[in-house]
């Protein structure tokens, strides 16, 4: 019996390290956001009125609610935070048939308080030229483009780039 007790012990001691406090990203995420800022592989780019615009109602229930002056839309989706470090956002993805169908994205929660939110995206520059990650970019013309001139847009497109996007809450 007494050889027993001994793993049942390690075992229960192991258990105490998983059952940290966390903090309760849940509760601080519902409110009404302002886009403050945008950084591109951590450089700050001077954001459009577009950009500054933007606006995101999140409620308790799952649901948040994308306000812009890009395109005058009220675009909705679902979110979800998941072992307090991701955030999964449904959002809108450029189908290439004039319209925008929902499409799972998932940032890397940096920085959640009561105030304050920022949140980091690796991604492809076209990717997130087909998603709207807050706000609209526009779609690439390709008419009248040269071979050479096509070449060069698809590798653009192709860079992994990190994106950053913070947020103020306002009451």
């Amino acid at each position: 019996m007494n050889k027993l007790i001994f793993p049942f012990l390690i075992f229960i001691l192991a258990l105490f390290p998983a059952c940290e406090e966390e903090t309760d990203y849940p509760d601080l995420f519902p409110g009404f956001w302002v886009q403050e800022a945008i950084l591109e592989d951590s450089t700050p780019f001077v954001m459009s009125a577009c950009e500054q615009s933007t606006r995101l109602l999140v409620e308790q229930n799952g649901v948040y609610r994308l306000y812009s002056s890009c395109d005058n839309i009220q675009r909705s989706g679902t979110w979800i935070i998941t072992n307090s470090t991701m955030l999964d956002l449904s959002m809108d993805r450029w189908n290439g048939s004039n319209k925008y169908e929902p499409y799972p994205v998932r940032f890397s929660i940096l920085k959640l308080s009561g105030s304050e939110l920022e949140i980091r995206i690796k991604t492809f520059i076209g990717d997130r030229k087909k998603i709207v990650m807050f706000t609209p970019v526009p779609q690439d013309t390709l008419a009248g483009k040269t071979p050479w001139e096509l070449l060069e847009l698809d590798r653009y497109n192709k860079t992994l780039t990190t994106y950053i996007y913070r947020f103020v809450k306002h009451d």
